[in-house]
């Protein structure tokens, strides 16, 4: 995990242009889905707030359905 302040942070790769960043919450994890931009590398747009998780891989396969619902429309 990157240290970041106080918080620390890691981010997952989701897809090529998706990222989701992750942040520890009281027992559990929580964080947000990026959407990569290529054009200013180290820069990436909110998509849309992960909810509270018990686990890094329960909240990235949260992240994975909330991505594929996104994109579904």
């Amino acid at each position: 995990m990157q240290e970041s302040g106080r918080m620390q942070e890691e981010y997952i790769l989701l897809e090529e242009h998706y990222v989701l960043k992750i942040r520890k919450s009281g027992e559990g994890v929580e964080g947000e889905v990026l959407m990569r931009d290529f054009t200013s590398p180290g820069h990436a747009a909110h998509l849309f707030a992960a909810p509270r998780q018990e686990t890094p891989e329960a909240l990235e396969a949260w992240a994975q359905q909330a991505l594929r619902a996104y994109r579904e429309g």
